[in-house]
């Protein structure tokens, strides 16, 4: 069997306050949960590999509650910290650079600290869907992709498909294919 690679960001299981905060379209912090994983589980498999780009659970939880979580989820972790990552027991990096279809790529949490002097695409999360016009899903101009699972349409996307964008080169609010009206805020 070949191999993906799929990346995502910000998932903030077992975080109630997401839902307000992001206007998730959930009832639940349960239901949330259960359709993350679910929808998680369907794209990928337990070989493939994830480039996961921070914030799985609230900062408070410990690390036996990160495993447990990463135990339900498929795929190999590549682990980049965000800012609720206090208690990662995997491997876990800053940044790391990554190539894939002949592109660089910078894995960030914060696009805050993208260097100025990086040539290459960047991928991050942090900003959810707060800031869609400052934070798009695609940006050609900037050459970043805004991987928050709100933009994703709550699964993670396929290094495959995510080249593709970045090959049509045109910016994207939101990943195409998801419904904007769950994906963004007030439907915007």
């Amino acid at each position: 069997t070949v191999h993906m690679t799929f990346v995502a960001s910000d998932l903030h299981l077992d975080h109630d306050n997401i839902i307000e905060y992001c206007d998730r379209p959930f009832e639940s912090v349960e239901e949330m949960n259960e359709t993350l994983v679910a929808n998680w589980n369907d794209c990928v498999g337990p070989e493939d590999e994830v480039l996961y780009l921070g914030d799985l659970v609230p900062f408070e939880r410990s690390d036996g509650v990160v495993l447990d979580w990463l135990d339900r989820l498929n795929g190999e972790f590549v682990f980049v910290r965000g800012n609720h990552d206090k208690a990662v027991p995997i491997t876990s990096h800053e940044s790391l650079e990554y190539g894939a279809g002949g592109q660089r790529f910078l894995l960030t949490h914060y696009p805050e600290e993208i260097p100025d002097n990086w040539d290459g695409w960047a991928l991050y999360g942090h900003h959810h869907n707060n800031f869609p016009d400052q934070f798009p899903f695609l940006d050609p101009d900037q050459r970043r992709v805004n991987v928050s699972i709100e933009l994703l349409g709550y699964e993670p996307i396929s290094m495959d498909e995510l080249l593709r964008w970045i090959a049509q080169g045109e910016r994207l609010t939101v990943r195409p294919g998801v419904d904007r009206s769950t994906a963004l805020q007030g439907g915007n």
